[in-house]
């Protein structure tokens, strides 16, 4: 199920983040359709599907954000509103379905692949942008002839979407109201890359016998079987990690991939400040500038290996979303009132407990979906 969600934001922040202050509301459960065609199609058709749903349910907000609308507060007072989408919180695939680009391609810059790992801050990938590579293609290409379509938009970055739902939605912009999100970009790096690179320079025997023999301490988790054998953890063993992996690994690496690892630490701490100043934002983007002109440590480290061997890059997407962080701040605030923390949360309590509702027949599934949301609707 890939619910979508919806509140204000003139809602305080704090009170928007907490799941149970039922600020957020369930307004649509998007389809995931499986078309009976060849597999390099699948994407491109699920990706149309989702964007025409989005149009149908955005479709009222639209007209307000382009017209304005009567809505009445609190207190009964009518107020002249307009609704444009101010941000979108997503991970990195969906950012990338949201901004119709692929997978080689930034969804808030013009960054590819190969730019990635270059410590270079890309001009925006804004949808003036998008819609005019689209409409280029248009002149070339029948957007049905789906598979002549999609090797054109390939050869630009893009998905293959003809018809994004933001191409009408006034005062809204992928490269604006896509946020950096913390969740993901920040917790879920650091398991997928920083600790994996750790692993790789001083060994997965030496990080447990470390982390084993710290003192406990209150407020501080204490991993007394180690952190390597667990091969899926909670967003909150991420963070524990975090915490203590640079005096962790001090030491026993050499000292100038020390220092890589505790410049990202200190950019992914800094990001998740609830307060920013001028001063905050530079020191976030010197942190930023610290692993990139130390980032060669880590490669002579011989960190970077994969499955397929030893790796010399930093082509690696959710780095190159660093590059943004701080326009991001200045443009729409802090960050960490846009984690998913909060989302993830909703999917227990909108589907897990909706999907106890139902008969768990799976042949009629849909209709029985279909049929609570009119009653929340209703109600």
């Amino acid at each position: 199920m890939h619910p979508l969600f919806l509140t204000t934001g003139n809602i305080r922040s704090d009170v928007r983040m907490k799941a149970t202050s039922h600020a957020w509301n369930l307004v649509a459960f998007m389809p995931i359709p499986k078309f009976d065609v060849h597999p390099d199609y699948q994407t491109i058709l699920q990706a149309r599907v989702w964007h025409k749903c989005v149009d149908i349910v955005c479709a009222s907000l639209k007209i307000a954000a382009r017209t304005g609308i009567y809505i009445p507060d609190p207190v009964g007072d009518l107020r002249y509103c307009f609704t444009p989408l101010v941000t979108y919180t997503a991970d990195l695939p969906e950012q990338q379905l949201i901004a119709a680009v692929s997978q080689s391609s930034s969804p808030v810059t013009l960054a590819r692949t190969q730019d990635f790992g270059d410590g270079v801050t890309h001009p925006p990938r804004d949808a003036r942008h998008t819609l005019q590579q689209l409409f280029e293609i248009y002149q070339e290409v029948d957007p049905w002839d789906v598979a002549a379509f999609q090797k054109k938009c390939k050869e630009r970055g893009l998905l293959g979407v003809h018809l994004p739902f933001f191409r009408n939605w006034m005062f809204s912009d992928p490269s604006i109201f896509l946020v950096p999100e913390l969740l993901h970009a920040c917790h879920k790096f650091f398991f997928d890359h920083l600790f994996k690179w750790c692993k790789e320079v001083i060994g997965s025997r030496e990080l447990d016998l470390r982390y084993k023999s710290m003192h406990k301490c209150v407020g501080v988790c204490h991993f007394a079987s180690g952190v390597c054998h667990v091969q899926q953890m909670t967003g909150r063993e991420h963070r524990d990690i975090q915490r203590t992996i640079v005096a962790t690994i001090a030491g026993a690496a050499p000292a100038g991939f020390v220092r890589a690892i505790r410049s990202l630490i200190e950019f992914i701490y800094l990001a998740q400040s609830p307060v920013h100043t001028q001063t905050s934002i530079e020191q976030l983007k010197a942190a930023l500038q610290d692993f990139h002109a130390n980032k060669h440590f880590i490669t002579e480290a011989e960190a970077r290996r994969t499955k397929t061997g030893l790796k010399t890059d930093f082509n690696i997407p959710k780095l190159e979303l660093f590059q943004s962080f701080a326009t991001a701040i200045q443009t729409i605030g802090s960050l960490i009132q846009h984690t998913a923390d909060v989302s993830e949360r909703l999917l227990i309590t909108h589907c897990k407990h909706t999907f106890e509702r139902t008969s768990h027949n799976r042949d009629s599934f849909t209709e029985q979906i279909v049929r609570l949301l009119d009653r929340e609707e209703r109600m």
